[in-house]
């Protein structure tokens, strides 16, 4: 598989005098042409500093970046943008200026010194507020949209460049959830559907997992460790790099969870593929849910969600809801 980015014996950090402030050293690293690739990591990790020295805007205290095989330090900010994209997380606030007007400056690497658009400039510029869905607002003020809206602009503006590899730093920093969703989506369709490589730094953990093809989990005195996502969960990776205090990640769904103490035992039986919230809903009032035994009172949920409380003797209880179980449970010694 074609390379897009290669990082080796990277020193990442800031030149400063009398000393440099190193963050990592000896960082080997790379992106495949035409995957989606996700940065992790806690606040403070170096992910900003990563993108922005894999883009050119922070020169490596040691060691070299290629870009399609061109090292970075070595390309002209003009030959640097006609392979690479830039998204920062910054805000950014722009006044009087149409959408369209934003994602024309996309273009400005190839027009004249009048940056005087072509037709084929133009084509581009649809294309792209088509690709992520924001034609229909080409001629609204940029400082009018929503986060999630003016977020989705400058993916497209940066589409628009027509570079083939893409960087972006927090793209989903100041969204809602929803609005999270859409971006990830729309960057994953991008990959997927124009052969576009997109790197991201991001805190959505849990995002990340479903629309990366490689995810990098980075952290202040730990090594980068870097893997398809899957592997990454099989080999407890997030729990190293994520797990505080009595919050782990839980392999089974996914996800970020609370270890709480369990305060009894009590069995699970069901044919509803609901059923899985119904175990959420027994473990956060305090309960080790385990599969169903004759020495254990048994919750049992049929395909209609009906639900029922079996006591070790056979005694039975329906349940109209979750919440009248739970309510019922909690006050059971």
């Amino acid at each position: 598989m074609k390379t897009a980015v290669t990082a080796s014996g990277l020193s990442l950090g800031f030149r400063g005098k009398p000393f440099n402030t190193v963050l990592h050293t000896d960082v080997d690293l790379q992106v495949n042409s035409g995957e989606l690739s996700c940065i992790l990591g806690p606040n403070g990790a170096g992910k900003s500093t990563l993108i922005k020295t894999i883009a050119g805007f922070l020169p490596p205290i040691e060691g070299e970046v290629r870009i399609f095989g061109q090292p970075v330090q070595e390309l002209s900010n003009r030959e640097l943008s006609f392979v690479l994209s830039v998204v920062l997380t910054d805000k950014v606030s722009v006044l009087h200026s149409k959408v369209k007007d934003i994602v024309s400056m996309g273009r400005y690497p190839y027009t004249s010194r009048f940056a005087r658009l072509k037709p084929s400039d133009l084509e581009l510029i649809e294309f792209a507020m088509g690709q992520v869905g924001i034609r229909q607002m080409k001629n609204r003020l940029f400082h009018d949209l929503s986060d999630g809206e003016k977020q989705k602009v400058l993916i497209a503006k940066a589409l628009a460049q027509d570079t083939p590899l893409i960087v972006l730093d927090e793209p989903t920093a100041f969204l809602d959830f929803p609005s999270k969703i859409e971006v990830m989506q729309i960057l994953l369709h991008l990959t997927r559907t124009s052969g576009k490589t997109i790197l991201l730094s991001t805190h959505d953990v849990e995002l990340a997992l479903q629309v990366a093809d490689r995810i990098w989990l980075m952290d202040k005195g730990k090594d980068i460790v870097s893997g398809a996502p899957e592997d990454l969960v099989i080999d407890n990776q997030l729990n190293r790099f994520f797990r505080k205090g009595n919050i782990f990640f839980d392999h089974e769904s996914g996800t970020f969870r609370l270890s709480q103490q369990h305060l009894r035992k009590i069995g699970l039986k069901s044919t509803h593929p609901m059923a899985v919230w119904l175990k959420r809903g027994l473990e956060r009032i305090g309960f080790q849910v385990v599969n169903s035994s004759e020495n254990l009172e048994t919750v049992w949920m049929n395909d209609e969600r009906n639900i029922l409380l079996i006591s070790p003797e056979g005694e039975r209880t329906n349940y109209s809801s979750i919440e009248s179980l739970l309510d019922n449970l909690k006050h059971i010694k």
